[in-house]
C-alpha cells in the first residue's frame, strides 16, 4: 500500500491541481515572478492562451533572456477555448492568475481550437451560424471584460497564417470577431498574419528567424511552430508590446523597441499581402530596392545601397537577366558540334 502511494501519490497531486497545464516537449517551464514592484521599470508580462500561446511564451521568454526590463510568465492550457468555457474557463481562471503579481500587461492568443460547434442550454450551435457568431462573441466580450478589471494593458493578439487554406479562413473569422469585441473594451490588437506571411503573401514556413537567419519556422502539420519560429513570434510580440501598440508590428528581426527600424537582410516589400481584415498591405517601390541576396532600404531617391551590383538591381527591379556564363547548366547558346 505505501509503495502504492509512492507511485501514485505525484500523479494524484497533478490530476487535483487546477492551474492550466504548462510545460511539454516544444516549451520551457518560465520562473515565477518574485516580490514584484510595480515602480521598478520592468515589464512583466502574462501570456494566455491555447498550446500557440504557450509556444509563444516559450519563445518571449527566450528572446528576452539576459533583459533585466522584462520578465515573462506563461500560462496556456493546451485544449482551451473562447468556443468551449466549459473546457476551462478564462474569465474564473484570470484574476486566480493575476492575484498578488504585478503585471503590467498581458498577451492574449486563443482560438486554436474555436472551430468548433458552441454548447449552450438551447443545445449546440454550428460553428459560423449567425447563432454561433453572436454566442463566440458574447464568450470574447467576459475574456475581454475579466482582463479589462485587472487594470492592466491587454494586448489581443490574431491568430498567425495557418498552412491549411481552409482552416486558414476560419482562423481568419475567429480572428476578426475576437477583433471587433476586445478593441471595443480597450484592448490593443496586434495583427500576426501580414509578419508571418512569406513577402508574396503566401503561408511561410521557411524564412528568418529572429537572428535573421533563414530557418523552419513551422512543423508540417501547417499549424505548429518550431523552437526557431516560436522565438521569431515572440521576438514580433515583444517588440508590439515594449512599443505600447503604437506603429508598425515587425516583421523582421528587429532590437526590443526599435519597433520600426529596418533591417536589410530580411525586411521585404509586402507587394500583395492582406491582414486579418482582409485589407492589402503594401510598401512603396521607392521604400525598398530588391537585390540578387536579399531586400535593401534605398537611399531616399530610390537607389539600392553601395555594394550592389548593378546586374541584380536590373533583374529585380525591372527583370532584366544577365546572359549566364558560357558553359553552365542555362547557357542555351552552346550548340553541340554535329557528330560526323
Amino acid at each position: 500500500m505505501v509503495m502504492l502511494f509512492m507511485v501514485l501519490g505525484p500523479w494524484l497531486a497533478l490530476a487535483q491541481d487546477t492551474t492550466p497545464f504548462i510545460g511539454s516537449q516544444a516549451v520551457e517551464q518560465p520562473s515565477e515572478l518574485i516580490s514584484p514592484s510595480l515602480n521598478d521599470g520592468v515589464e512583466r508580462i502574462l501570456v494566455i492562451g491555447d498550446s500557440m500561446a504557450g509556444g509563444l511564451g516559450a519563445g518571449m521568454t527566450r528572446v528576452a533572456a539576459g533583459d533585466a526590463t522584462v520578465e515573462i510568465v506563461s500560462r496556456f492550457n493546451e485544449s482551451s477555448a473562447i468556443a468551449r468555457p466549459d473546457v476551462y474557463d478564462w474569465s474564473a481562471a484570470i484574476p486566480k492568475i493575476m492575484d498578488g503579481k504585478a503585471f503590467t500587461s498581458v498577451v492574449v492568443l486563443i482560438g486554436l481550437n474555436d472551430r468548433q460547434d458552441i454548447r449552450d442550454d438551447a443545445g449546440r450551435l454550428t460553428f459560423n451560424t449567425p447563432e454561433w457568431v453572436k454566442a463566440y462573441q458574447a464568450n470574447v466580450d467576459v475574456l475581454a471584460d475579466a482582463l479589462k478589471a485587472q487594470n492592466v494593458k491587454v494586448f489581443w493578439l490574431s491568430q498567425p497564417p495557418m498552412g491549411d487554406a481552409a482552416y486558414d479562413t476560419d482562423m481568419k473569422l475567429v480572428s476578426a470577431l475576437q477583433k471587433d469585441r476586445v478593441v471595443a473594451k480597450g484592448a490593443i490588437y496586434v495583427d500576426m498574419r501580414v509578419p508571418l506571411l512569406n513577402n508574396d503573401g503566401t503561408y511561410m514556413d521557411f524564412g528568418p528567424d529572429d537572428t535573421g537567419e533563414m530557418k523552419k519556422l513551422r512543423q508540417r502539420d501547417g499549424v505548429t511552430f518550431l523552437k526557431q519560429g516560436n522565438n521569431k513570434f515572440g521576438q514580433i510580440v515583444l517588440a508590439a508590446v515594449k512599443a505600447g501598440g503604437q506603429g508598425q508590428v515587425p516583421s523582421v528581426a528587429t532590437p526590443l523597441g526599435e519597433v520600426n527600424t529596418p533591417v536589410a537582410q530580411v525586411t521585404s516589400p509586402m507587394f500583395g499581402q492582406v491582414d486579418s481584415d482582409g485589407k492589402d498591405v503594401l510598401h512603396a517601390s521607392s521604400d525598398v530596392v530588391m537585390t540578387a541576396s536579399a531586400v535593401v532600404p534605398a537611399d531616399g531617391q530610390g537607389a539600392p545601397l553601395k555594394g550592389i551590383s548593378e546586374a541584380a538591381t536590373k533583374l529585380f527591379s525591372t527583370g532584366e537577366s544577365q546572359p549566364a556564363p558560357p558553359g553552365r547548366f542555362d547557357d542555351f547558346s552552346f550548340v553541340a558540334p554535329v557528330q560526323p
